[in-house]
């Protein structure tokens, strides 16, 4: 049976039975029964192609904003409500989180209507990178721990201050590697710089190379 993509920012309602959760992917989704949640991914629609007929039962992409897709794609995947919500969706929430002195009521209406964790921390590094105690604190919830301790924390952690926060600056457009190396690959573009052989392989692919690269095939000096 075909597996599905999902796409979310919020992932605890997918954190049922079996599950790997990872930063980047390092496993490839062939596990029957197995939910993959992954962390820190540019998705593109490259990267959907990619995986969407090898994913044995769930693999579940945690972003902060929906990408732009095809219909053709968005057809095979799920896209999840909360990444449905307008720029505006979650501003009341982040208001109180950042300026509201009653940390109780901050509490119980991020509770009622929880901020995505992602889009939470973008909305923290953006106006708290400061404060390094509660990143330490962070460090060791969200990922580990079910998400109500992280939204202690975004509620009892964060100081109030009645000045106005900012919003994210938009992510760098990101640069996925080509077939044949892995996302989580840091030494991807190092390795199609050095070596000749494996540029010319990437080309008989057509597979696109980096900024950079010459298209036309190379000629290769070998010793005997």
């Amino acid at each position: 049976m075909k597996g599905i993509i999902i796409l979310t920012s919020d992932e605890i309602a997918y954190r049922v039975g079996q599950v790997i959760e990872s930063r980047g992917i390092e496993y490839p989704p062939v596990a029957p029964d197995t939910t993959y949640i992954i962390h820190g991914v540019k998705i593109t629609e490259k990267e959907i192609k990619r995986w969407v007929d090898v994913v044995s039962y769930r693999m579940v992409f945690v972003l902060d904003k929906m990408p732009k897709l095809s219909k053709t794609i968005k057809e095979q995947i799920i896209v999840d409500k909360s990444l449905k919500a307008g720029r505006d969706g979650f501003k009341r929430e982040v208001d109180m989180m950042f300026r509201w002195d009653n940390r109780t009521r901050v509490f119980t209406e991020i509770s009622k209507n929880p901020i995505p964790i992602p889009l939470a921390l973008s909305f923290l590094r953006k106006n708290r990178v400061e404060e390094i105690e509660l990143w330490r604190l962070l460090s060791q919830t969200k990922f580990t721990l079910p998400a109500m301790y992280t939204e202690a924390l975004l509620a009892y952690g964060v100081r109030p201050r009645r000045g106005m926060w900012q919003w994210p600056s938009k992510s760098l457009k990101h640069e996925s590697p080509p077939d044949g190396f892995r996302e989580s690959d840091k030494y991807w573009r190092n390795i199609i710089a050095l070596d000749g052989k494996v540029r010319n392989e990437l080309r008989s692919k057509g597979e696109p190379l980096p900024k950079g690269v010459k298209k036309g095939k190379e000629s290769i000096l070998e010793w005997v």
